[in-house]
């Protein structure tokens, strides 16, 4: 048993949840869920104050053994909120750069001393630039319209918040999981990318702006599904 499952064990003897442990801690949850999942650790404060809450000793919280059967969530993935500005800024660039291009397309075609073909060069390059808002657009509204918490992962399944939609683990075919790199190349978010699931009846699911990507990378895999695929581009 880890000492994260130790952690655990010992909060659901106690009858608290994450937040209410989370609450006492004076922590998020999510720092709960990492702790847990051993992707971070507590520091020697922390962990002197749960052997408070939890009535045991330092040597009973890193060597206890006994493990009790839990089925709640093992972690939740929140949306990276940064992307807000990320959103806002190419949308208002693109329409202004749309707008541009758009006018001087409709001016260069009135002059007669230009050929067809600078015309015609002008209009694709337009047309390139109105598809890119379209799919800014597209990606603002599902940031917007999804909630902070993401998913929840289970050990035997995923619960997609927006719609409450649940993935059960046997009927999950493959999982990519991918960090954008786009991002990480200009230095601009660090460790955020998106989630998606392919199930055995071919439905495809997709979760967006996933923070923390590489924490949830590890979670899933830990889960009792056999299809896993890690796909990072």
């Amino acid at each position: 048993m880890t000492f994260g499952e130790r952690i655990r064990t010992n909060r659901i003897k106690n009858n608290l949840s994450q937040r209410q442990l989370a609450e006492l801690l004076n922590v998020t949850p999510q720092t709960i869920s990492k702790w847990e999942n051993d992707l971070s650790e507590p520091g020697f404060q922390m962990i002197t104050e749960m052997t408070n809450i939890f009535h045991v000793s330092h040597d009973d919280l890193f060597v206890g053994e006994t493990e009790v059967l839990f089925k709640g969530s093992l972690y939740t993935a929140t949306k990276d909120l940064r992307m807000k500005k990320y959103y806002d800024f190419f949308l208002g660039f693109l329409i202004f750069l749309s707008l541009a291009m758009t006018m001087t397309t409709a001016y260069i075609s009135t002059v007669e001393i230009l050929t067809w073909h600078f015309t015609f060069g002008f209009v694709i390059f337009t047309i390139f630039w109105l598809c890119l808002l379209f799919m800014i657009s597209r990606w603002r509204y599902i940031y917007w319209d999804s909630p902070v918490d993401l998913l929840d992962i289970y050990q035997d399944k995923i619960v997609i918040l927006k719609g409450d939609v649940t993935v059960e683990g046997f009927k999950i075919k493959r999982i990519d999981i991918k960090k954008y790199q786009f991002y990480t190349g200009i230095r601009v978010y660090e460790n955020n990318g998106c989630l998606k699931i392919l199930t055995t009846d071919n439905q495809k699911l997709v979760v967006r702006d996933i923070l923390d990507i590489e924490d949830l990378k590890k979670v899933i895999y830990k889960m009792k599904i056999n299809n896993h695929k890690e796909e990072t581009k």
